[in-house]
């Protein structure tokens, strides 16, 4: 507990990040420093939820009346070693598409952490299909494309850093109110080791098939998460079969052939075949054969993402019914 009192001071008193961000929900640049963090600087707007990493809040900063995320840890029931490597990472990370860091402070009892994060109106991935499946939406392609380059700009930005994420899945990917894709939750991050990794750690659903098999993997694996959270958000519905064992799972993921975009004449839903192409790459069984994320952003579908713009923050707002009546159509953005 010392040493992780430590170092949460060793953050406290770092200068800003000299790469400038933009802050979910303002509209201009904004530098913050790190330190100065407590209970009677944030006042709490709106609870956000509660998951294994524990309970996370709206917070406003009383100084600056900046909104902000706050997740709190209580570290007597989470692993310490877990803790701060995702501080100490996400202390060296700036970039659009990943999720920006505050700072963080222990509460005065020292049984909890509190670190202080982006607030992302437009929620998660997983959120987002949710609503979009309860109101018989559909995602469109053009909008896809344009999370999918998130997504990947985000990974190729981690790959730079020698970084794997290793989890990710919809819940882990999120919006601001711009519709600006953040990859967010690093607790089970870590750097590569002549570019492999050897823990089974993650969200079993997502895991590409060397995972689950135990097998040493790399970047690549997350492009294989990434792919299958595309998938899933597109065709309505998570790729694998439903109410199964994570043991029957894991079989399942090593056993068969990757699930495929298909067209679903039905549902008028038929795409192209470069995003089709796209997916196929990112689900390649052999990992030697799956593109790394900056190879895949090189994709012909992808590279249509900068000819072909879609205003993403109406889509958030579509789906969101921000400013919107909530009886409008279904969010089928193109």
């Amino acid at each position: 507990m010392k040493d992780l009192r430590h170092f949460i001071h060793t953050i406290e008193s770092r200068p800003e990040l000299d790469t400038p961000f933009t802050s979910c929900g303002v509209d201009n640049m904004q530098r913050v420093s790190h330190g100065e963090w407590s209970d009677d600087v944030l006042e709490v707007t709106a609870g956000l939820g509660e998951g294994i990493g524990g309970m996370v809040q709206a917070v406003r900063d009383r100084r600056t009346g900046i909104a902000m995320a706050r997740k709190t840890i209580v570290t007597r029931e989470g692993p310490l070693k877990q803790l701060v490597r995702e501080l100490s990472m996400i202390t060296t990370l700036a970039h659009v598409n990943i999720i920006h860091f505050y700072g963080a402070y222990m509460s005065p009892s020292s049984s909890e952490v509190k670190v202080v994060m982006e607030l992302c109106e437009g929620k998660s991935l997983e959120a987002v299909g949710e609503r979009i499946r309860r109101r018989k939406g559909r995602v469109g392609e053009k909008v896809a494309r344009v999370l999918a380059d998130g997504i990947l700009q985000g990974l190729a930005y981690l790959h730079s850093k020698r970084l794997i994420h290793r989890d990710i899945k919809p819940s882990n990917i999120l919006f601001t109110r711009q519709g600006v894709v953040k990859l967010c939750d690093f607790g089970v991050s870590g750097e590569l080791v002549q570019s492999v990794a050897g823990t089974f750690t993650g969200t079993v659903g997502y895991m590409a098939p060397e995972r689950v098999l135990g097998r040493d993997y790399s970047i690549r694996a997350d492009v294989w998460s990434a792919g299958l959270s595309i998938l899933e958000l597109v065709q309505n519905r998570f790729p694998y079969p439903a109410d199964i064992s994570a043991f029957d799972l894991v079989l399942y993921i090593s056993e068969n052939p990757p699930p495929q975009l298909e067209d679903e004449p039905n549902l008028h839903a038929r795409w192209s075949d470069a995003m089709k192409d796209f997916l196929r790459l990112a689900l390649t069984v052999d990992p030697a054969q799956r593109p790394i994320p900056r190879d895949m952003l090189l994709h012909s579908w992808i590279t249509k993402v900068s000819k072909h713009k879609v205003d993403m923050t109406r889509w958030i707002a579509e789906v969101w019914s921000w400013d919107h009546d909530s009886s409008s159509s279904s969010p089928m953005s193109t």
